[in-house]
C-alpha cells in the first residue's frame, strides 16, 4: 500500500467512524425521530359534507347555505393576505401566521398561493319538512326522520375536506407543495318525492292562515307520490332541546296521527252504496235528527234538508241521510271499502317514517249506534291526514287506490337518481264510474255547499268538509272538534290531493278550507295550472 493510498484509507475509516458517533448521539437524544419528522407531512382537517336530501328535481333540502373558511398555510404569498385587513383582524391573522403552522381563519382571504378558500354547508337554514328530513344529534349522527332512517348510506356519502404541507420538527411550514382537497359541487344522497316549491306553498299557507296545530299532505293522485307534508307547529333541528321542552309538542308529525275522521268519511259510504247499486236519487227524509237505539244523533242543520238525495247529502253534509243510507247498507260494504282505501292499515314511508293505522271500526260492532256514528265518521273510527289524502286520491284518479311513497331512490353525484325505489302496489278500490260520480259530487262541494272557501282562484276544486267531534275539552271547556278538508285540484284533469287538518279549528269549512284555498293558488301562481282552466 502506497504512502497516498494510507492516507486515503484512513481519512475514510476516521469519517465513517465519525458518522457512527454521531449516528449513536442523535439515537440517544431522540434526535433521529426529529430529524425524520422533519421530512413529514402535515394534514389539516378542514371539515367534512354528509350525504344530502334532495326534492324530486334535485333541489337540495338541506346544506343549502354555507359557511366561508380559509385553510391557510404560512408563506411569503400567503402573507399577502395582511394587506385586506385592518385592525384585530389584521392582527389576529398575523399572529397565527407567525406561528409557521398550518390555520384555519373564518372568513375569505382572497386568492393567494397558500391560502384555500372552503365553502361548508350549514345542514339546517330555514328549515323545511322539518319532520321529514328529522335532525342530528351532536355527533352528526341521524335521529330522526330521513337523516335516520337513511344515516349509514348519507354517511358512505360523506366528503372530508383537508390541506396537507411539509413541516419541520416542530410543525412549521417548509417550502414546498401544498395539496388541499377540492370538494365536489354536488354530493351523494337520498332523492325525495317531495317538490319543494309544494313544501313552502303548504307550510307557509299554514302559518298564513295562523293554524296553531295541524297537518297538510299533497299527493300526485297518479302515483300516490307525496309532494308536501307539513306539520305544524313545527321545530328547529339547531335547537332540538328547545322543542322537547314545549308542551305544543312540536316534534310530533301530525300527518301521520290519528284524529277523529268526521264528515269527510261519508264519501266513504256513498262510495260503498254506490258500489252496491244504490243510485244518487235515492231520496230520504231528514227531519233534523233521528233516533237509534235510544240515542238522539242530530244535523248540523237543526231544522233538518227535508227530502234530499245523496248528491244534496254530500254537499250539505247531511248526517241525517248517511245514518239511513248506512243502515240500508250495513255496516260490512262501508268497512270493506274503507279498508280498500287504506284506513286501519299503517303507512310506512320509510324505516322510521310511519304513519299509524288509526282505528276501523270491528265489524261486529257495526249495528246500532255504532254503525250510525260510523256512518258520519264519528265514534271509534279514527285515519291520519297521510291516509286520508290517499283515499281521496282514488276518487280523483279514477279508483286507484296507491300507496303513499315518500322515496324516489338514492343518487351517487347528487344529479341524477341512480337508484329508483321500486313502484309501490296498485290495487283497484272502486270503480271507474263511482270515482267519477264521487267526484262532481265534490265539486258542487265547493261550488255550491259547506267547501265554499276552498274555492280556488283558478281551476276549481273538489273536497269534503268536516267537524269531527272528539268527545275530549279544551282548556276553556269546549269541545275538541278536528276542522277536515280533502280534496282535489283542480276540478277538471285533477293532479293532486290535498288535505288539510286543523287541530281544535272548529268548523273544517270555515278553518281548513281557507288553507285549501290557499294552497291551490299557490300551486297555479307558480305556473303548474293554466291560467285560464275553468271548471268542467
Amino acid at each position: 500500500m502506497s504512502k497516498r493510498t494510507a492516507v486515503v484509507y484512513s481519512v475514510c475509516i476516521t469519517l465513517l467512524m465519525s458518522m457512527v458517533l454521531r449516528l449513536c448521539w442523535v439515537w440517544q437524544n431522540n434526535g433521529f425521530v426529529q430529524a425524520m419528522s422533519g421530512q413529514s407531512r402535515y394534514t389539516l382537517q378542514v371539515g367534512s359534507r354528509k350525504g344530502g336530501i334532495y326534492d324530486r328535481n334535485m333541489e337540495p333540502l338541506v346544506d343549502r347555505e354555507y359557511r366561508t373558511l380559509s385553510a391557510v398555510v404560512p408563506t411569503a404569498e400567503s402573507l399577502q393576505a395582511l394587506h385586506n385587513l385592518e385592525g384585530q383582524q389584521r392582527r389576529t391573522l398575523l399572529a397565527l401566521m407567525e406561528n409557521r403552522k398550518p390555520f384555519l381563519y373564518e372568513g375569505e382571504l382572497g386568492d393567494y398561493s397558500g391560502i384555500t378558500t372552503y365553502h361548508l354547508p350549514l345542514r339546517y337554514t330555514d328549515p323545511l319538512a322539518a319532520h321529514l328530513i328529522g335532525y342530528q344529534n351532536g355527533q352528526g349522527q341521524g335521529v330522526s326522520g330521513i337523516e335516520a332512517a337513511y344515516n349509514d348510506f348519507l354517511e358512505q356519502m360523506r366528503e372530508s375536506y383537508s390541506i396537507s404541507c411539509s413541516v419541520d420538527a416542530i410543525g412549521q411550514v417548509l417550502q414546498g407543495e401544498v395539496s388541499a382537497d377540492q370538494p365536489s359541487e354536488r354530493v351523494g344522497g337520498v332523492v325525495l318525492s317531495i317538490d319543494r316549491n309544494f313544501q313552502q306553498a303548504a307550510e307557509q299557507a299554514l302559518q298564513d292562515c295562523r293554524i296553531d296545530a295541524g297537518a297538510v299532505v299533497i299527493t300526485d293522485i297518479w302515483t300516490g307520490q307525496l309532494l308536501a307534508m307539513a306539520s305544524c307547529p313545527t321545530f328547529d333541528p339547531n335547537n332540538v332541546a328547545a322543542a322537547l321542552q314545549d308542551e305544543n309538542s312540536p316534534l310530533v308529525n301530525r300527518a301521520l296521527s290519528a284524529y277523529n275522521v268526521g264528515s269527510v268519511f261519508k264519501l266513504v259510504v256513498a262510495a260503498a252504496a254506490l258500489e252496491e247499486g244504490i243510485p244518487t236519487t235515492l231520496t230520504l227524509e231528514c227531519p233534523g235528527y233521528i233516533e237509534v237505539d235510544g240515542t238522539v244523533f242530530r244535523c248540523h242543520n237543526l231544522a233538518g234538508h227535508g227530502q234530499i238525495d245523496m248528491t244534496e247529502a254530500v254537499k250539505r253534509s247531511c248526517n241525517v241521510y248517511f245514518i239511513k243510507l248506512a243502515q240500508q247498507l250495513g255496516g260490512e260494504p262501508i268497512r270493506q271499502m274503507a279498508a280498500a282505501l287504506g284506513f286501519g292499515s299503517s303507512t310506512q314511508l320509510a324505516d322510521g317514517i310511519v304513519g299509524v293505522s288509526g282505528e276501523l271500526t270491528a265489524q261486529n260492532l257495526l249495528q246500532g249506534g255504532e254503525l250510525a256514528n260510523f256512518a258520519f265518521g264519528q265514534g271509534r273510527l279514527t285515519a291520519t291526514p297521510l291516509q286520508l289524502a290517499a283515499a281521496t286520491a282514488a276518487i280523483a284518479n279514477g279508483g286507484q287506490y296507491h300507496i303513499p311513497q315518500l322515496v324516489l331512490g338514492t343518487t351517487a353525484h347528487g344529479t341524477a337518481i341512480d337508484h329508483p325505489t321500486e313502484p309501490y302496489a296498485v290495487g283497484q278500490a272502486m270503480s271507474a264510474q263511482t270515482a267519477d260520480i264521487l267526484r262532481d259530487m265534490m265539486v258542487q262541494v265547493v261550488e255550491e255547499g259547506s267547501g265554499g272557501k276552498a274555492k280556488p282562484t283558478v281551476g276549481g276544486a273538489g273536497g269534503k268538509t268536516a267537524s269531527a267531534q272528539t268527545g275530549r275539552l279544551n282548556e276553556e271547556g269546549s269541545e275538541v272538534v278536528q276542522a277536515w278538508f280533502a280534496g282535489f285540484y283542480p276540478a277538471q284533469a285533477p293532479r293532486w290531493a290535498i288535505v288539510v287538518l286543523c287541530e281544535d279549528g272548529g268548523s273544517g269549512g270555515d278553518v281548513a278550507a281557507p288553507v285549501f284555498g290557499r294552497i291551490c293558488n299557490s300551486i297555479a301562481a307558480l305556473g303548474y295550472v293554466a291560467s285560464d282552466l275553468k271548471i268542467p
